[in-house]
Parts: structure tokens; C-alpha cells; sequence
């Protein structure tokens, strides 16, 4: 198997930061304040186990979704939870299913189960097939929405809709909703074997704490329970986690800030002629263009390597077709997009039009 590669975290300062996914603006007041209300002066605390269950934040993840606690699986990042799903409904019998490409880490966690792997491939508007997921026979279906590494929204119409027609766990992992023009979550409600993950390291910024959550009709939730660590979230991820669901409306705000950056560099490198899919994320994948008007995977490898020289980095994927002309970038704050879309102008100097 090939482990997970995640993205490259710099050493040093001066470093614009835009290739791992996390939000620029820093955690609500509140989560501060409870993180050091929790440490105390001695932080004595420390040497005691968190809640088992991570019984207060599930009750609070319940509210939000208007759900009983038992319906929340509460997780070391949302990794954990679809770790723990690829535990107990998948194996060398049970196929898991994906859409192709998608979140890197679905391999890598079926390679540890030795179950066998069903890609369902895009094409380049990255559309569901939905008949072809139907079909797959996998026993559990991952389908990231909005879609990584592209940022493509899907309808929740269209995710009913599977649901409908696929015969197994469907598992929509929703790492990026907050930033989306609609969500799937109620459909937990209506469908048994439909599960929904999140994460709070986007949207709510605690990527350095890692919780996620899985939100399911108890059934599954027991499942779940049976099969992951003892402890499997520490005291000051669950506090923090409580704090952050507790000030939604700093974070509607801090998302609505991101989109309204999102949608402005999208214009941007349109009107440069470059080709950007749109975006219900917190990042875009942006095929560039040199001056010349010449694109493809040398001319997105180049950009990347001038980025990186100019210790701005962004994400290159080139292994994939739909990926490998193309870079992901990191919606990040506004100061930070300026200095990106100065180095883009910068960088389409050096090949001049002929």
C-alpha cells in the first residue's frame, strides 16, 4: 500500500500558506477561552481522560442538527470516523466504492482492509453518475461533497436521488459544507443507511485539534461506537469543538468572508483566460495558462515550482487526468490572495506572448 501524502507544512516564516485546505482566519474568542478556562493555571486537568463518549459535544452536534445525541459519532478528525467506517462495513467481501478523483485517504484506508476498490471516474465537468454508482456494487460509497480536489457542489436533489438507488452505506463526507450553497444532512433523516461526516477543521479552524463527527440514525452510530478507540477524543478538542458549535455565527461570518475572497480570485483568473471549475469550497482548482496561452501539465508543474520559489505554495496534483494540468489553491485571506495574484501576473512575464 502508499501511505497518505498530505500537504506540505513549511518550516519557517514568510510563507503564504494555501495547500492544505485550512481556514485563514483564526478560531472564535470563544474557543480561546474555553481551551484556557479548561487548562486552568496548573492545567491539572491534563491528567485526567476526557469524556469517554464525547458526551457534551454529541449533545450540542445534536441541537445543531436538531437530532438526539445518539445520532452523532463524535471522532479524531473526520479521518477517524471514516476510518472506523471502512472498519466495520468494509473487507476483502466488501468492496468500498469512490468517486475518481476524489479525498486520497479512501485508498489508502481500503488498502488497510484489504478490500477491494470500485472507482466511479469523472469526466471533466465532474458530474455524478449517479447510474453507475447505483450499480457498482460496493457495499459502502464514499462521495465527497463538494467533490476534492475540484470543489464541485452537487444538488442535494441529486444526492436524494442516490440515496434512493444505491443499495448500500452511503457515506457523504461533507468536509467542506460550510462553504456550500446547500447541504445533505437532513437526508440522515429520511434514509437508514445514508451517514454524513464533517470535520471542524475547515470551517471552524481547528485543523490543529482534529474532531469530526459522523451523523447517522443510531443503528449505525452503535456500530460505529463498538468499533473505535477508547478516548478517541481529548479534552481539549472536545472543549473547543463545544465552544465552536456554540458561536455559529462568528463562523457564518468568517465562511461568508472566504467565499466572497473565493468568488473574486475566480474572476480573476478567468479573466486572465485560464480555466477554474466553480467552486462550493474553500479552495479552487485553476488550470493555468502562460502568456503564449499554452496550458497542460508542464506549464501547471512550472507555475507551482515559481510559487514555491517565491515561498507561496499550493497543491499540484499530477497523477490524475483531470488533475494534472491544474492547481488547487487555498482560498486564504485577502492580503494573503494579493500576494498570490501579484506573483501570477509576475510569473506570466516570463513568457512573453509571442
Amino acid at each position: 500500500m502508499h501511505a497518505y501524502t498530505p500537504g506540505e507544512q513549511p518550516q519557517g516564516s514568510g510563507w503564504v500558506k494555501l495547500n492544505t485546505n485550512e481556514n485563514p482566519y483564526p478560531p472564535s474568542p470563544k474557543v480561546v477561552t474555553a481551551l484556557q478556562k479548561e487548562i486552568g493555571t496548573d492545567g491539572s486537568k491534563l491528567r485526567l481522560y476526557p469524556n469517554p463518549t464525547s458526551k457534551p459535544l454529541r449533545e450540542v452536534l445534536g441541537k445543531f442538527h436538531d437530532v438526539p445525541a445518539d445520532w452523532i459519532l463524535a471522532g479524531n478528525g473526520s479521518d477517524d470516523i471514516l476510518n472506523l467506517l471502512m472498519r466495520v462495513f468494509a473487507g476483502p467481501d466488501r468492496p468500498i466504492g469512490m468517486t475518481a478523483p476524489s479525498y486520497s485517504l479512501y485508498p489508502v484506508l481500503a488498502a488497510l482492509q484489504n478490500t477491494p476498490l470500485i472507482e466511479i471516474p469523472f469526466e471533466k465537468k465532474f458530474q455524478l453518475d449517479a447510474k453507475a454508482i447505483a450499480n457498482c456494487d460496493a457495499n459502502i460509497f464514499f462521495l465527497t461533497s463538494p467533490n476534492a480536489p475540484s470543489g464541485v457542489g452537487f444538488a442535494t436533489a441529486d444526492i436524494e436521488k442516490l440515496a434512493h438507488t444505491f443499495p448500500g452505506i452511503l457515506v457523504v463526507d461533507e468536509a467542506y459544507a460550510l462553504f456550500a450553497n446547500e447541504n445533505a444532512a437532513n437526508l440522515v433523516k429520511k434514509f437508514p443507511r445514508v451517514v454524513i461526516t464533517r470535520t471542524f477543521s475547515k470551517a471552524y479552524s481547528l485543523a490543529g485539534l482534529r474532531v469530526g463527527y459522523a451523523l447517522a440514525q443510531p443503528e449505525i452510530i452503535a456500530l460505529l461506537d463498538r468499533a473505535r478507540d477508547s478516548y478517541n477524543l481529548d479534552r481539549l478538542a472536545q472543549v473547543a469543538a463545544v465552544a465552536a458549535i456554540e458561536d455559529q455565527a462568528y463562523y457564518d461570518g468568517t465562511c461568508a468572508q472566504v467565499v466572497k475572497t473565493r468568488e473574486a480570485f475566480l474572476q480573476k483568473v478567468r479573466a486572465l483566460g485560464w480555466f477554474a471549475h466553480p467552486s462550493q469550497a474553500n479552495f479552487v482548482l485553476v488550470e493555468p495558462a502562460n502568456a503564449r496561452g499554452e496550458s497542460g501539465p508542464a506549464v501547471a508543474e512550472a507555475l507551482f515550482s515559481y510559487l514555491k520559489s517565491h515561498q507561496i505554495l499550493v497543491r499540484y496534483f499530477g497523477k490524475h487526468p483531470l488533475t494534472h494540468a491544474a492547481l488547487r489553491v487555498t482560498i486564504g485571506t485577502d492580503s494573503e490572495m494579493a500576494v498570490l495574484t501579484a506573483a501570477l501576473d509576475s510569473w506570466l512575464t516570463l513568457a512573453p506572448p509571442v
